[in-house]
């Protein structure tokens, strides 16, 4: 989805909460909101099985209506922010076609993985053996999005692929699928992180597309392994004009 060519430029953490929370609610609400309970912190929430992340969570959720809250976490992204991705955009009006482009970047992703495979390094840490690739061929929309109609489909990519092909316990699937250092030490402990949290990731796969896209999009989380499913995956709606110029006529 990118993240292969993206500069992190932020360091992201509980402030990038904050920020969004008080753009979106004020400063007041933001008092109100961690009033009397634990602030997460994200190099130590591991210790107490993410218990503040899960207060934090609970007191956004009974102080804001769900939208709201979607909107705010959406924003947190990880920290990320179109500009980052801005080749992609170039690269779509080059290519003038949707599928095209997607294809592209899905085969430039997929060569990416077949070096590193070949070559024995790894992606961010993670070991790219003859498993783990065979599961990235059959999985593309974890590396590009996938259009079927007027939406772009993406899944994450597990944060420790190695083991979570190998665990047969759910539990454990879904624990070496997160990423999240606010949430993941959740899923191991009777109370775990809410889902709507999974939000900054939905924002996180939108980045890349709002980028090659130029505009704000519509998307919606459809699998969470905080919510129990055994991946993360995640839908984004194409403008109308975007399919209409972009699309091909195969259709």
């Amino acid at each position: 989805m990118g993240d292969a060519k993206t500069t992190y430029d932020e360091k992201f953490g509980i402030a990038t909460f904050k920020r969004e929370i008080c753009a979106e609610l004020g400063e007041a609400f933001w008092k109100d909101l961690i009033k009397n309970i634990g602030l997460p912190d994200i190099n130590s929430e591991y210790k107490c099985q993410c218990y503040n992340m899960c207060q934090f969570m609970k007191r956004l959720e009974e102080m804001a209506d769900p939208k709201t809250v979607k909107k705010i976490l959406y924003k947190v992204r990880h920290g990320l922010h179109p500009s980052q991705c801005e080749w992609a955009h170039k690269e779509f009006m080059e290519i003038g076609d949707l599928d095209d482009f997607l294809n592209k970047h899905l085969n430039d992703e997929l060569n990416h993985f077949i070096e590193l495979n070949s070559e024995k390094k790894d992606f961010y840490g993670q070991e790219i053996s003859d498993e783990v690739l065979t599961f990235i061929k059959e999985n593309p929309k974890m590396l590009a999005p996938v259009r079927e109609g007027n939406k772009l489909y993406c899944m994450a990519f597990p944060n420790n692929m190695k083991e979570y092909l190998r665990a047969t316990d759910e539990k454990m699937k879904r624990y070496h699928a997160c990423h999240c250092p606010f949430a993941k030490e959740s899923i191991l402990s009777e109370n775990v992180v809410s889902p709507a949290l999974c939000n900054c990731s939905l924002g996180h796969v939108m980045n890349f597309a709002e980028a090659f896209m130029g505009r704000e999009l519509e998307g919606n989380m459809i699998c969470s392994v905080l919510n129990g499913d055994l991946t993360c995956e995640y839908e984004i709606e194409i403008p109308n004009d975007i399919m209409q110029k972009y699309v091909t006529s195969k259709e």
